[in-house]
């Protein structure tokens, strides 16, 4: 399976010639055009905020046939468009991907308050891309999306989630808005001998896992 990351938290999952995007959002059109998804097949939302998914990126893939799937927050927040809800523990497969939703929290907003609906996606049995949750407790998983940067994630929490998880290998996501350096994330968790290996992907680059 082939991973490109884009902006913030978006990445593209490519297999045997077909594709899924999760979280392409307003950060996407900054630096990419609508194009370079046009082979995508479905489209996977973690949560409702603008980072994560865009309207205008939505009715594009939608009118190419791209499924559009997310909890039932995202649904409300993209009103009459039509969009796949899924349910906690779900287990799903679209464009040859098998897919199962997992509901963790969102982190903590600015103000302390409790984030939106959060749903984040284990695909393949291998690989967890969490949106914008830090804890979710019973999962084991070989690689992961790891939030680096938010409201309430530091790199302590960034780092010991991953280690929860007993991932292996860890791509960082959740760090473009704020400003945070990936490769100082990266080299903390070689000094301190983390059981991971963070592999920083620029804007467009791909990792086959």
């Amino acid at each position: 399976m082939k991973i490109t990351r884009y902006p913030q938290s978006c990445l593209l999952l490519s297999h045997e010639g077909r594709q899924i995007v999760i979280d392409p959002g307003s950060d996407f059109l900054a630096t990419r055009q609508h194009t370079e998804l046009d082979m995508v097949e479905a489209v996977l939302y973690t949560h409702k905020h603008s980072d994560h998914v865009d309207p205008e990126i939505a009715d594009y893939l939608g009118s190419k046939g791209a499924q559009l799937i997310g909890n039932r927050e995202t649904a409300e927040m993209l009103g009459d468009r039509e969009l796949r809800i899924v349910e906690d523990g779900e287990s799903f497969e679209v464009a040859g991907f098998a897919v199962v939703a997992r509901e963790l929290p969102h982190c903590l907003l600015p103000d302390g308050s409790a984030g939106p609906q959060n749903t984040g996606y284990i695909i393949n049995g291998t690989f967890f891309h969490p949106g914008d949750g830090i804890e979710l407790a019973g999962l084991e998983v070989e690689s992961m999306a790891l939030p680096i940067q938010g409201p309430d994630i530091s790199m302590k929490d960034a780092f010991r989630f991953a280690k929860s998880l007993k991932v292996k290998q860890a791509i960082p996501i959740h760090y473009d808005k704020m400003g945070a350096d990936p490769a100082v994330f990266a080299a903390f968790a070689k000094r301190f001998e983390m059981p991971f290996t963070l592999h920083v992907l620029a804007d467009g680059e791909s990792l086959e896992l």
